[in-house]
């Protein structure tokens, strides 16, 4: 029986092409998908989302796999785990030059870079569809939304070079607010950056 739901149809295959396609290119390095998706999450997200904890919610996966996961990753000298100075509970989790290396190559998958781009310039009306279907999709499953950091409440431009944080009350650089925050809270009003 055929679906009704176009548009998840699409993007599940959408999807799962981008997947096979770094899952293909994670094993020539011994990785498996959820250590791509690690690497991935990881080179996207800020300081205060850089945690097994958050990387954990994130990704929907155990403890046991996180863990397990991020040891394999260090091993392998792809990211590195660091205390936290003022909390020694807390570790934090980096990519190391060979982890941001491999990452960019793999995602996305350069084959497709062409067709993404594509979208990208023409067919701007796409990106806000697909920008406000995450929106909503975020909102109605009551779990951190891990947003991008300018698109926050509580993110307040101070200059061209820097913003404020209301909730962290942390004036941070400019490219801070591109990367992905557990923390980010998806109420705001379009804000220009």
């Amino acid at each position: 029986m055929a679906s009704n739901h176009e548009a998840y149809e699409l993007l599940e295959r959408i999807g799962n092409l981008l997947r096979n396609e770094a899952r293909q290119m994670g094993n020539e390095h011994g990785l498996h998908p959820v250590h791509i998706e690690m690497l991935y999450y990881l080179q996207r997200c800020n300081l205060f989302s850089d945690t097994p904890a958050a990387l954990t919610e994130f990704l929907g996966i155990t403890k046991g796999t996180a863990s397990q996961s991020i040891t394999l990753l260090e091993s392998k000298g792809l990211l590195s785990k660091n205390k936290d100075l003022n909390d020694k509970r807390i570790s934090h989790l980096k990519l190391t030059e060979q982890g941001e290396t491999l990452i960019h190559q793999i995602c996305p998958p350069a084959r497709f870079i062409p067709l993404l781009e594509k979208v990208e310039n023409d067919s701007p009306h796409v990106i806000m569809v697909l920008k406000q279907l995450l929106s909503d999709m975020q909102q109605g499953n009551d779990k951190a939304s891990f947003g991008v950091c300018k698109t926050c409440r509580h993110h307040e431009v101070r200059s061209e070079t820097e913003f404020f944080c209301q909730l962290t009350q942390m004036t941070l650089a400019r490219e801070f607010g591109e990367l992905i925050c557990k923390e980010h809270d998806e109420e705001f009003t379009d804000k220009k950056d």
